[in-house]
């Protein structure tokens, strides 16, 4: 089944990420890769080719972000190994570099440390928040295994609904 998929493709991740993959593993990751992309794309109403190197992951958490004036709350709405979205009261400028300082799901804190950087924006539409796209700067090893470790429960939570 798909949790099955998805544990695969996390073994495979980690070895692309740690030693690197053969031949026929990129083959295998890759296909892996699109069977997920393509089921966890199932309910978008206007899917949009997407040619991102990491998987996304549609699913609602509460991510930590340290502002000069102190820390916010900002929605994430889908997260991946190398970004996500995020709307947010606060707004952000194309560019800026956003200070990750922790996660939430379901009430649980989760380690999220770290820089991203702003790559889109869109207006609040009808009351709603900004939304903003946000690509990780990965300056170490352990900001990586947060990013994954992250990944792999959002994946894991997102498989068991």
């Amino acid at each position: 089944g798909l949790s099955e998929i998805a544990e695969e493709f996390k073994r495979l991740d980690r070895h692309r990420r740690t030693r690197g993959l053969s031949l026929a593993e990129a083959g295998q990751y890759h296909a892996l890769f699109e069977r997920l992309s393509d089921t966890l794309a199932l309910g978008e109403r206007s899917r949009r080719v997407d040619a991102r190197q990491f998987l996304r992951v549609p699913f609602a958490m509460t991510l930590t972000i340290r502002r000069a004036h102190g820390t916010i709350a900002a929605v994430c709405h889908d997260f991946g190994g190398g970004g996500c979205a995020i709307s947010s009261d606060e707004t952000f400028e194309l560019d800026d570099d956003v200070w990750l300082d922790g996660a939430e799901i379901e009430g649980q804190a989760h380690p999220l440390h770290g820089r991203a950087t702003v790559v889109w924006t869109r207006l609040p539409v009808a009351g709603a928040r900004s939304r903003f796209g946000l690509r990780f700067c990965i300056d170490a090893a352990e900001e990586r295994d947060q990013i994954d470790r992250l990944l792999y429960r959002v994946l894991d939570r997102f498989l068991a609904r």
